[in-house]
């Protein structure tokens, strides 16, 4: 694999919490006696920024940030590995048309992905799926909501976010363009003088 950047670490948050999710609020209904209207499921939603909610609820995941690159087990006979942090979004975005269920249901889904990103051992299983090695930084979990549900005419929206900081490896393929490349110059110090020094 070679360097993705931040589009690798949002594909895995999404494809992660594409089938988190499902299993995990099925759960939480259980535990706390709702039904699916009252905790619903929030549909996947990809795009670039900027986003056009078009989805209710909805979850958009965005890289604000590289916070640090750190060069690992980097040897001249392999391509150099980096431990790449980027500091993450999750989104969650609702829409209802009363004020306090539409709330209830933001408090509700950021609980829920809250436990999401600090269940390691299903993180770690998406990532070795996908072959890749990925940690979320529980230390740097934080819940931020909206300050005041908003209404404009009949739509009434309630949204939060999670931010986390994610660690990814990336390994970078080091094309020789630009680069000078080694000769063998064995040939060259055993070849007589008055001969050519073959191409």
């Amino acid at each position: 694999m070679t360097m993705q950047g931040p589009h690798q670490a949002k594909y895995f948050v999404n494809s992660y919490l594409e089938s988190d999710l499902p299993a995990r609020l099925i759960k939480y209904r259980n535990e706390w006696n709702l039904d699916d209207e009252e905790l619903p499921e929030p549909l996947r939603y990809l795009a670039h920024e900027p986003v056009a909610i078009d989805h209710w609820p909805t979850l958009i995941t965005v890289a604000i940030s590289m916070n640090g690159l750190e060069r690992k087990n980097y040897t001249r006979a392999f391509d150099p590995e980096f431990h790449v942090q980027y500091l993450m979004r999750t989104y969650i975005w609702v829409k209802d048309d009363n004020s306090e269920l539409c709330t209830a249901k933001r408090d509700r889904l950021t609980t829920v992905l809250r436990s999401a990103f600090l269940d390691a051992p299903s993180l770690n299983q998406c990532a070795e799926a996908d072959s890749l090695q990925v940690m979320i930084d529980e230390s740097t979990l934080r819940e931020e909501y909206s300050d005041l549900t908003l209404i404009k005419g009949e739509r009434v929206m309630a949204g939060s976010y999670i931010g986390y900081t994610l660690t990814i490896n990336e390994v970078s393929t080091m094309a020789t363009i630009g680069t000078a490349s080694a000769w063998d110059l064995t040939e060259f110090y055993n070849t007589p003088l008055n001969e050519e020094f073959p191409e």
